[in-house]
This record gives structure tokens, C-alpha cells and sequence, in this order.
């Protein structure tokens, strides 16, 4: 009785040591992680727009929000400015385009969810992105937050909030912070027109929280919406 004892521990710990390394593997979580979000087509969706910004008020707007793959987006609002595009398209071939080395780094309980940690370092010598981590919940397959490091715009953070009845990767809130401390300025020949702006930028810090509602998912949204205009071409 002990030696099948003993025999049924050591299987258990061998096959416990399988899974523990297949879990620790980064391309194939990110492999889960893209065909979570490839069952995703198309969707519409309504958009609340909230800046938390210190020196900058802004009332809160309101948007509807379109996507269909691979990376096709749309936006249509009165009021609509100031969105940060990383945190809108949060699909990720967003952040996994081109050649990339993806390394697990750890896995980290985060609220109660046990998330793997995984940098990804675009091989890319042009790319604006230096480099991005990414918390994967690898029981739903979805990305629970994100930072990442951009050329000349320091560092960005991304929280999302998934419903948890979810029937798709899709999230219910993201909230974007941002620190304008770091971010460069365009060139600019008169010296003083780019002191003023810096002293303007500089010490900006804040959030966006959008907040989403009313999804439509795989309702065949035609390419044309996505088209531009030849009237906004121009601008």
C-alpha cells in the first residue's frame, strides 16, 4: 500500500511539474490568448469617455466604438477627443505585431486572480515600443492589465475589467493612466512657442476611464465604415 502511495504522489508531482511548465510557456499563452480573441469578428459598442487629468478639465463624452479584425477601427462622436488609441484597441495583435521575444517573467496574484506575467520585446529596431508587460488571466485568456514603454513618451499603464459572465474577450471598463511628464515634444524652430508648450505638458498626470456598454459582437460590420473620407484625408 505505501509503494503504490508513494507511486501515485510521485505521478502526481511529475504531471503537476508538466502543467506548471506548458502554463510558464509565453508564445503558447499568447497563442490562447489571440484565439480567445480571434472568435471576436466584429463589434459595436457604446463608449464613456472620463478624463481625470490634473491642469485639464473635460467634461465627460460619449462614443460609439467599432472594430473588426484584424485591426480595423472606427469612431463616431461629437464630443470625441483625447482617447488614447493604445487603450481603445485593446486587442492583442495591437501590441503583437511584427517580430517580438516573448519571456515569462512570473506569475502574480492580482485581486484574487493568479496572472502570468509575460514581457514581450519587439525585435524591431524601428518600432516606438521599447518594451510591454502583459498580466494574462489564463482561465479566461484575456489581458488584466498592461504597461508598456515608448521612445520618447515614457511609460503607460492599462487596467481592464471584464464582466464575469463574459461570453467574449471583450472588456466593460479600461482605465488608461498617463504621465505627460516624459512625453516629447514635436520639433520646433521658435524657442519659445516650445517653452510654452512644455511648461503646458509638463506635470499633466491623470487617468481616462472608459466605460462600455451595449456590445454587439459578430453583426458583420461592413468595411466601408471603416473607410476615411476624402474630405477628412485632406485635413
Amino acid at each position: 500500500m505505501r509503494k503504490i502511495f508513494n507511486a501515485t504522489v510521485l505521478l502526481l508531482i511529475v504531471l503537476c511539474s508538466v502543467v506548471a511548465a506548458q502554463n510558464n510557456n509565453p508564445d503558447e499563452i499568447i497563442k490562447n490568448l489571440k484565439s480567445e480573441f480571434a472568435r471576436v469578428k466584429d463589434y459595436q459598442v457604446n463608449v464613456k469617455i472620463k478624463v481625470d487629468a490634473s491642469m485639464l478639465k473635460m467634461p465627460e463624452m460619449n462614443a460609439e466604438f467599432y472594430f473588426k479584425q484584424p485591426d480595423k477601427t472606427h469612431i463616431t462622436s461629437s464630443s470625441f477627443a483625447m482617447i488614447p488609441k493604445q487603450g481603445v484597441n485593446f486587442s492583442p495583435v495591437s501590441f503583437l505585431k511584427g517580430e517580438y521575444k516573448a519571456v515569462f517573467a512570473r506569475n502574480e496574484n492580482v485581486d484574487g486572480r493568479n496572472l502570468a506575467v509575460i514581457k514581450v520585446i519587439p525585435l524591431n529596431e524601428s518600432s516606438d515600443v521599447l518594451l510591454t508587460t502583459i498580466w494574462v488571466d489564463q482561465k479566461k485568456n484575456v489581458v488584466r492589465k498592461l504597461e508598456s514603454t515608448a521612445k520618447g513618451s515614457g511609460t503607460f499603464n492599462v487596467d481592464f475589467s471584464y464582466d464575469e459572465n463574459m461570453e467574449y474577450p471583450l472588456p466593460s471598463k479600461i482605465i488608461f493612466s498617463f504621465n505627460l511628464d516624459k512625453k516629447g515634444l514635436p520639433k520646433d524652430s521658435n524657442k519659445e512657442s516650445k517653452r510654452r508648450r512644455h511648461n503646458f505638458v509638463s506635470g499633466i498626470k491623470g487617468k481616462v476611464i472608459l466605460t462600455y456598454t451595449n456590445y454587439k459582437v459578430n453583426i458583420d460590420l461592413p468595411d466601408a465604415l471603416f473607410e476615411k473620407k476624402k474630405d477628412e484625408l485632406k485635413k
